[in-house]
């Protein structure tokens, strides 16, 4: 990654080159825009954005694959540049985050009103995808329903995880080249303001109460507080000097179940900013020594 991440940086044909074929690998093509833009400004950063947007261009106009997922990339990168644009000028994580969920709300809504027909191609063609696998393992299983609103918010919920986490490749291929060990310091560091972290769980009870076709737009109100449980955990494994297995082991269970460790990750992300446990890690720490 450290060669790669030179490569791009050696000038602008560079990283329009790895900005061009990173589409063909997944959070290359964002990334890059993304280290661009932080080292270099927004300008730079567009200018290699309109380079990786060739394919999308091409693929949306001559492919024969999904427009829809064309556009969706497409924008994938308009919404890093804007997010590398945010952390650069406020220096601030919770901003960033919290400027790439509206984002991401936003422009999913658009593509709704202007992919309408896409939208619902890909509805029934997943309606009909639920309806064989649920045929196939038992006739009184009752199929899973795709809608409007469920295709929209995992769109929605994609969008914002994908590009804070392209910014974050980006933010630790700029530490690794300019500032060794400064991502992981700045990560460790990401903690909500209580009254950000009140809205966001504030917001996810009332979704809540909507129809269950609207579950991903719940949960999409609760990636600040992920964020930060994980760096809550980052920062706690660090002050105990525990080693990064815990962290694997960590991760391993975010991917293996999902909703258990993640939802224990979103609580310790709310009661780190209500009752800044950072400070008390810190606090027992320094009485052990």
């Amino acid at each position: 990654m450290r060669a790669l991440a030179e490569f791009i940086m050696r000038g602008r044909a560079q990283a329009c080159a790895v900005a061009f074929l990173g589409n063909l690998f997944p959070l290359i093509s964002p990334a890059t825009v993304g280290l661009v833009s932080l080292r270099k400004g927004s300008q730079e950063g567009l200018v290699v954005l309109l380079w990786a947007a060739l394919p999308l261009i091409a693929s949306y106009f001559f492919g024969q694959g999904s427009s829809l997922l064309a556009v969706i990339s497409g924008f994938s990168l308009l919404l890093t540049l804007a997010a590398a644009t945010v952390l650069s000028a406020t220096r601030s994580w919770q901003w960033t985050i919290l400027t790439s969920m509206s984002t991401a709300t936003v422009v999913t809504l658009v593509i709704g009103l202007l992919l309408g027909v896409e939208i619902d191609l890909l509805i029934d063609r997943l309606n009909a995808l639920f309806a064989e696998v649920a045929a196939q393992q038992s006739s009184q299983i009752e199929p899973v329903a795709a809608s409007r609103p469920l295709v929209l918010g995992a769109s929605a919920l994609m969008l914002a995880l994908s590009t804070v986490v392209c910014l974050f490749v980006a933010r630790w291929w700029q530490a690794m080249l300019y500032n060794p060990g400064g991502f992981g310091e700045e990560f460790r560091q990401l903690r909500l303001d209580r009254r950000v972290a009140g809205l966001s769980i504030g917001v996810f009870v009332l979704v809540l109460y909507l129809p269950t076709e609207y579950r991903f737009w719940a949960e999409l109100m609760l990636v600040p507080l992920l964020l930060a449980g994980l760096s809550l955990m980052h920062y706690a494994v660090n002050v105990a000097v525990l080693g990064s297995s815990w962290l694997v082991f960590m991760y391993i269970g975010l991917v293996v179940s999902g909703p258990v460790i993640g939802g224990l990750l979103v609580g310790l992300g709310l009661a780190d900013s209500l009752l800044n446990l950072r400070l008390r890690l810190t606090v027992n720490k320094d009485r052990e020594q």
